[in-house]
């Protein structure tokens, strides 16, 4: 299984012509034909590209060529998009300026986003960042995000979803669609910009923590758990135990390998989806990832139910009592506002860094770590 999995995943790396190197440079008179998969420090590709551009940069990119595939990138630093991308660009970096044409949708996550006057977007734009400027041309929806400032100008062929702090729009700013926004503060936006109608959503009234909503999606959210507890426990018993016993006797090493692994995987599934080759292994990475995410939960539950029967002095031996158990106290804790997400991140880390410690890590205990879990007491075992 873990030959299988390696394998799937490495599959799109080694088809592709990934290149690993200090500077990529193209210049603007070459003409790169095969899909391109890069690690760089320094990055700036000038050139005509006819397939798909994945690539990561430490330090500013340049994007100044004309781009006849996707484009995916992420930058430590800025980037710049002053090319021509003839479809999809996704980007992914601290400071992000849009100056160029992009003919498909657009996609960007940054601390800060600039889409200048002279940009020109033919597709959907979503946006999530902290501020965003947005003063070019954009033929379909707007999609943003942001934490704190939006400024909004151009023009917007279809309908905007705005949500931020503050808001500011220009004089002329002119929408197509309709105009539905969040934020602190009323927006006094002349309807004559708007061909179709101003909504401004209210923000949700906080739930008490002991409404019958909160309660009710709690008891669904235990009664889902369980039941997919139950199959896990019930399918790779020897799995569960083993994860359970990692969570036990490296908790540390476990949340360092859950929270690097919950942050790269969706990132490299998507990036392989842009892809002909990588589609499977995209596919297979994203499906993993979120059957990951769900179990985690699992198998933290079972070690807070091993803990807990083991200060009363009840037999440890049953896994399932366990998880059912530490399901409870995690709902309990879920419905308090303040320890919710802290919670939730903790268990998720811990859970899916032992889940891929048992699964890819050769232990020649492995069986003698599910036995000693399903016996009486419990115990604790070296694994040096």
């Amino acid at each position: 299984m873990r030959l299988a999995l390696l394998t799937a995943c490495l599959l799109p790396f080694l088809a592709s012509a990934f290149t690993f190197t200090n500077q990529y440079l193209i210049p603007a008179n070459q003409t790169i034909s095969d899909e391109q998969w890069v690690v760089s420090t320094v990055a700036q590709p000038e050139g005509m590209f006819l397939n798909d551009l994945s690539i990561i940069c430490a330090n500013p990119l340049q994007l100044n060529g004309t781009y006849a595939g996707n484009i995916n990138g992420i930058a430590g630093m800025e980037t710049v998009l002053s090319g021509i991308a003839k479809r999809n660009a996704r980007i992914t970096g601290k400071v992000i300026r849009i100056e160029g044409i992009v003919e498909g949708n657009l996609l960007l996550l940054a601390d800060t986003v600039t889409i200048n006057q002279e940009a020109v977007i033919g597709g959907n734009v979503r946006i999530l960042a902290d501020k965003v400027i947005s003063e070019g041309t954009i033929g379909g929806d707007l999609h943003v995000t942001a934490g704190s400032l939006l400024n909004l100008d151009g023009t917007i062929a279809g309908t905007t979803h705005l949500q931020a702090r503050e808001i500011l729009t220009e004089e002329t700013l002119r929408i197509g669609g309709d105009f539905t926004y969040r934020s602190d503060n009323l927006l006094l936006l002349d309807p004559a910009q708007v061909e179709g109608s101003i909504q401004l959503i209210e923000s949700n009234p906080t739930q008490a923590p002991l409404s019958p909503a909160r309660l009710k999606s709690r008891g669904l959210w235990l009664f889902a758990a369980f039941l997919a507890g139950a199959a896990y426990l019930l399918l790779f018993p020897s799995q569960a135990a083993h994860a359970t016993h990692f969570v036990f006797t490296a908790p540390l090493k476990s949340s360092l390998i859950g929270f690097l692994a919950s942050g790269a995987l969706p990132i490299l599934g998507v990036f392989c989806l842009t892809s002909f080759v990588g589609l499977p292994t995209g596919l297979l990475m994203l499906g993993l990832w979120g059957a990951w995410v769900y179990l985690s939960q699992i198998v933290t539950a079972c070690l807070i139910g091993l803990l807990l029967l083991r200060l009363t002095g009840a037999p440890t031996g049953r896994l399932l009592l366990a998880s059912a158990i530490g399901l409870l106290l995690l709902a309990l804790i879920g419905l308090i506002p303040a320890l919710e997400l802290p919670v939730q991140a903790i268990s998720l880390w811990l859970g899916m860094g032992a889940i891929l410690q048992a699964i890819f890590l050769n232990r020649s205990e492995s069986v003698a770590t599910a036995q000693r879990l399903n016996t009486a007491q419990l115990q604790t075992m070296d694994t040096n």
